[in-house]
């Protein structure tokens, strides 16, 4: 008779002779930390949820928008006409894709002040940011714990994606300094091809594989850029900077709060400004009471607090971190807290 063909969630990855049921278990066991839930991240957060990492941590600052839907597979046109966190979307997509595995969703902004306690049960950090000041930070932690690190960026047409293992050469050894805001594209100025949303993120879930199913050798050293448009392809070996500040010297300024602190920004998706704590975390409970009948749209929810006020809306979460949408102007967003929630 045949053999009986494998019936189970990861049945066919199991066969693989790359993984197997040793690799999978490992899988199981690990705890993988998504730092970003825009276009890379959603993508990359679903490979691994289906693949089986045990225990996911999910980690964004932003709301779902319309305009999201053209690249960012974890969600729905309700999600963007809600505005809900991306965070809280994606943990309830992805616990009807894989309910066997933990999900724990925190919609915030990972800085100098929160890293290391939010990340400290992660093994992996993979990067699904927006921004240099982040990925810098994820790298300053990577080093001094330990932990390997997966970059990934994409814009317009093409994206690159890298890992940054423990002992090898770090971010900083190829990129010493972020590039000036002047000289980097984003998704908003430039745009975004949603398949190099997908091939970059499935570069980037899968070196995490590698590294959680426990073939870190199998890693490629260094970053592999890829066009989807050209179909131009290279990768870039990686060599360890015996002068690297980071990994050599130990310097970590972005995890010590020294660059890349937190200030009110424009958002890379635009007309929206991110407004940072102002004081200890509020009370969103007595706080929704307070605003009832003097704004718009109040709506409470775990974590969360939002209305509409001014022809703006304030979303306001639960570490004091404001999200103002509907102004590019960081004066006009403070002004708005500062009436309603206040200073």
């Amino acid at each position: 008779m045949p053999p009986m063909e494998p019936t189970g969630r990861y049945a066919r990855q199991e066969r693989l002779a790359q993984i197997g049921p040793e690799g999978q278990a490992a899988l199981g066991r690990a705890t993988a930390a998504v730092v970003g839930l825009g276009a890379l991240g959603s993508t990359a957060a679903d490979l691994l949820a289906r693949a089986g990492v045990g225990r996911l941590l999910l980690f964004d600052r932003d709301v779902v928008e319309l305009h999201n839907l053209q690249r960012q597979s974890l969600y729905d046109e309700e999600d963007a006409r809600r505005g809900r966190p991306k965070a809280d979307a994606a943990r309830a997509r992805l616990e009807r894709v894989n309910s066997s595995i933990r999900i724990e969703a925190r919609a915030l902004d990972l800085c100098a002040e929160n890293a290391e306690a939010e990340l400290a049960g992660a093994e992996l950090y993979l990067d699904g940011t927006d921004n240099f000041a982040t990925r810098y930070l994820l790298n300053d932690l990577a080093v001094l714990r330990g932990r390997p690190y997966v970059y990934a960026g994409v814009v317009g047409t093409y994206g690159l994606s890298g890992a940054v293992l423990p002992g090898g050469p770090c971010l900083r050894c190829t990129w010493p300094e972020p590039p000036p805001p002047s000289e980097t594209p984003t998704c908003r100025s430039a745009g975004v091809l949603g398949p190099a949303v997908a091939a970059t993120a499935a570069l980037a879930a899968g070196e995490a594989l590698k590294i959680l199913s426990g073939h870190m050798e199998a890693v490629f050293p260094g970053f592999r850029y890829l066009d989807l448009w050209t179909g131009e392809h290279r990768a870039l070996r990686a060599r360890r900077d015996p002068d690297c500040p980071c990994c050599a010297r130990g310097e970590h300024p972005w995890l010590e709060g020294r660059r890349g602190a937190r200030r009110a920004e424009p958002l890379c998706g635009g007309d929206a400004v991110q407004l940072p704590a102002a004081g200890p975390p509020p009370d969103l409970e007595a706080l929704a009471r307070r605003l009832e009948g003097t704004v718009g749209e109040l709506e409470r929810q775990p974590g969360w607090l939002r209305f509409r006020e001014g022809g703006l809306e304030l979303l306001l979460f639960a570490d004091g971190r404001a999200l103002v949408r509907g102004t590019e102007d960081p004066g006009r967003a403070r002004a708005l807290r500062d009436r309603t929630v206040g200073a």
